[in-house]
């Protein structure tokens, strides 16, 4: 190779690996750029501020009744969730405060306005004490029930009426089961309109003791359920602060979803990404708000085509009284794995439906997590996170059966004092020059 050729190649080599190095250069940057975003403090910890210190919020630290299972269980765990999967739920969530909580001092008389709307003379009222009121209306065989203290109440109607109304009627289908249950608690005025955009509905069989289980199809079921589903935002983040889109977008890379929602900031309007998860209840797969639905009663001058109504729950503030730090889901996990959680379902048959009979237990396969908003069946101060565990349970004959776990979601331990926490910089609004 002469010297000309020599350096020929050379200064093409040399003009190869500049592009190469640039090339990989913009690879690296595109690669390994930093993706973190300058999250607000709000964001990042919680501000304890549904009370003024920790040892009020403590107080109310969530009690979860759990299932009975036989004294020979022997309850062991495996974890079978997705490696990594769960450490993507959030860290810090909204707390919320129940209102008109206790003693209502109208209370009969507001009773009373109720049950005249389901059919009863209000007049011929029966107390319970000083915990309920109480009517019975012999031509349609429905009776009421109504807590004093917080108009919740159970609308029943006899077996024997149900099931001989049933043998000369077909049932609604189940989309007009939802209408018709719909239409029915708006009657009352009791419906929230967070209720009314998620439903489940159940086919439902009357066992001969009078017990429910879940018919096989429409045709041989005698009611249809229909629950009443509410989401609640466990995280909110206003359109008009500085890096929101940033953050929404962090949070959908955790496979979280947002619905966009308003809410009033000094006095303006403004629209919000809501982050939100189910409000659940002592049995996960029930709501405190059922109505059972069947053929038309025509013994019946109101509410013609529901023969049972569940209903219990409490009215919250619209927006969050505060923010609160969770323990990690793998310290949830863990601590269920040392028994500390609550069974609160375990379905033999995928009967979702039946009542529940202890079982002897072998193991439970832990197969998910998520965080969900707990209601229970009594009074709370306050809406609070639980973990939700989902899986498989073998019995001790070798069924298998599903079965859910909760378990607080709020790090009781690093509680604090309420505290005021640096705000997210608002984005500056356009607008003419002088």
């Amino acid at each position: 190779m002469t010297l000309t050729e020599a350096a020929f190649w050379t200064k093409r080599f040399g003009v190869i690996f500049l592009v190469f190095l640039a090339i990989s250069s913009i690879i690296i940057l595109i690669i390994f750029r930093p993706t973190d975003i300058d999250v607000p403090p709000e964001y990042l910890q919680g501000n304890f501020a549904c009370t003024e210190t920790k040892d009020e919020f403590l107080e109310n630290t969530l009690t979860i009744p759990s299932l009975d299972v036989s004294t020979e269980s022997e309850m062991a765990f495996n974890l079978q969730t997705e490696t990594g999967k769960y450490e993507n739920l959030p860290s810090v969530v909204n707390v919320y405060r129940y209102t008109d909580l206790g003693q209502r001092l109208n209370s009969q008389a507001d009773a009373k306005v109720l049950a005249k709307k389901m059919g009863f003379d209000p007049e011929k009222i029966v107390r319970k004490g000083t915990t309920d009121y109480i009517w019975v209306n012999n031509s349609t065989q429905k009776s009421l029930q109504i807590s004093a203290r917080d108009l919740n109440f159970v609308l029943k109607t006899e077996v024997s009426k149900i099931r001989s109304i049933r043998k000369e009627a077909d049932l609604p289908s189940e989309g007009e089961a939802v209408s018709l249950a719909t239409n029915a608690l708006r009657s009352l005025g009791i419906l929230d309109t967070e209720y009314t955009k998620l439903h489940k509905v159940f086919l439902i069989d009357i066992n001969p003791d009078g017990s429910y289980s879940e018919a096989d199809s429409l045709i041989n079921a005698e009611l249809i359920r229909v629950d009443f589903l509410k989401k609640v935002p466990l995280i909110t983040i206003p359109s008009n602060i500085v890096g929101a889109e940033d953050m929404v977008k962090t949070l959908e890379r955790k496979d979280m979803t947002y619905e966009m929602g308003t809410q009033v900031v000094n006095e303006e309007r403004i629209d919000v990404y809501n982050f939100s998860t189910l409000l659940t209840y002592q049995n996960p797969l029930k709501s405190n708000i059922s109505v059972y639905v069947g053929p038309r009663d025509r013994d019946s001058e109101v509410l013609q085509e529901i023969y049972q109504i569940e209903f219990k729950t409490w009215s919250l503030e619209v927006e969050q009284c505060g923010t609160y730090e969770l323990i990690t889901p793998s310290t949830a996990l863990q601590r269920i794995q040392n028994g500390e959680g609550s069974l609160v379902f375990l379905n033999v048959n995928n009967d979702e439906v039946e009542q529940y009979i202890p079982q002897n237990v072998k193991e439970f396969n832990v197969m998910d997590i998520y965080i969900t908003y707990y209601e229970g069946l009594f009074e709370q101060q306050y809406l609070q996170p639980v973990y939700m565990v989902e899986g498989q349970a073998v019995l001790a004959d070798g069924t298998e059966a599903d079965f859910h776990i909760y378990y607080p979601a709020i790090s009781y331990e690093t509680l604090g004092d309420k505290i005021e926490l640096e705000k997210a910089p608002v984005k500056e609004s356009g607008g003419f020059l002088p």
